[in-house]
């Protein structure tokens, strides 16, 4: 998830290097256009058996008016208030917090610190015990590819400027933390599930001594002499990485408690090559398009398991257009909006316009579905 204005320029936006991406190859949206000239839906045959679509939403605390929210920002959210929020809206599914994209964590956690000054010390048990009782299912979340908190305290492990906004390289230390702490969270919570979001490789403008280690483990062979691996062995390298990566959580939710596994990446036409015949898209149990080209919508299908379902982000950029749900085959697709948090109601605030008209627009659409 990413900011949503341009008054975070503190920040590096996803936005932005996104677009820059995508302006010169980005997927045309002829899918989109011919299902829309012919009153088509994306979708595939229609299941058998009918099933109650997915109708997800997310009030965002990884943000602040200036970049990553500050820890203890919206700590005085109130989880009643906020799942009648998510009620009002319709939603059956409420993405909330186990970690912010900070590193803090929204219950006690013994792994990840846990966010100050929390009016309710265990704001994502309260939400997984309020939503259950609302008849919803209650996600929780995690950042993969970067969190300042870790980051702070392991400074040879990261990148800084030579990368985007994905720092952190999938090393097994870093591994090790990340799924320690979402197997406390299965442990002491019982949501149905959780995003784990940034699920991509940091950029290689310049090698790490962690990466060059990796490498050998990951290749079986030693870093190259002149710094700069070939670009089919950089490619190999990041494909396992993520693989890695995906043993590895997988394998804690398995041995822990089995949920729901959502994965964010988002996917850019750069990194196609990264994903065919991906084993993370093959096994995931849910996988988002946070974009607002729907035609990624297709390019998935061809990609992810038969039992994956794909679910398309219709709120969060100034780009998203949330009438595009009458065009989504929702037996076959799940839904999905975000929304930055005001700081002091802790409710989506009313100062990024997009959002407010998604967000009605999403209102109407979940309540009809």
């Amino acid at each position: 998830m990413i900011p949503t204005s341009n008054r975070f320029s503190t920040m590096p936006t996803r936005r932005q290097f996104l677009r820059q991406l995508t302006a010169t190859g980005a997927l045309a949206s002829t899918a989109l256009l011919t299902s829309c000239a012919t009153g088509g839906k994306f979708a595939k045959p229609a299941a058998k058996n009918r099933r109650e679509p997915v109708k997800a939403f997310c009030i965002d605390f990884n943000w602040g008016d200036h970049g990553a929210a500050e820890p203890g920002l919206f700590a005085q959210a109130d989880p009643q208030e906020h799942v009648r929020w998510y009620q009002d809206l319709g939603a059956n599914v409420i993405q909330t917090f186990c970690v912010s994209y900070n590193g803090y964590a929204w219950y006690p956690s013994e792994v990840a610190p846990v966010t100050p000054s929390l009016k309710h010390p265990d704001f994502l048990g309260d939400m997984v015990k309020l939503g259950h009782q609302a008849g919803m299912k209650v996600m929780g979340y995690y950042t993969l590819g970067a969190n300042p908190y870790w980051e702070a305290r392991h400074p040879e492990l990261v990148h800084r400027d030579d990368s985007d906004y994905i720092k952190i390289p999938f090393t097994l230390e870093y591994l090790d933390y990340f799924c320690r702490s979402v197997a406390d969270t299965l442990k002491k919570v019982a949501i149905d599930g959780f995003m784990v979001d940034w699920v991509r490789p940091p950029q290689h403008k310049s090698w790490l001594a962690c990466e060059r280690e990796m490498y050998r483990q990951l290749l079986g062979e030693k870093f190259p002499a002149s710094g700069s691996p070939p670009k089919d062995e950089v490619l190999e390298f990041d494909r396992r990485a993520i693989e890695r990566a995906w043993r590895h959580l997988k394998r804690t939710v398995h041995r822990t408690r089995r949920v729901v596994i959502w994965t964010n990446h988002p996917f850019v036409d750069a990194e196609k090559p990264l994903w065919e015949g991906h084993r993370l898209l093959q096994e995931v149990d849910w996988v988002l398009n946070e974009s607002p080209d729907a035609a990624w919508l297709d390019w998935l299908r061809a990609r992810v398991g038969s039992e994956t379902l794909i679910v398309q982000n219709l709120c969060g950029w100034e780009g998203h257009d949330a009438n595009l749900w009458r065009q989504i085959d929702t037996q076959v697709f799940g839904l999905y909006g975000y929304a930055k948090a005001d700081a002091e109601t802790t409710l989506p605030t009313d100062r990024v316009p997009a959002n407010i008209k998604n967000i009605k627009l999403l209102r109407e659409a979940y309540h009809s579905l």
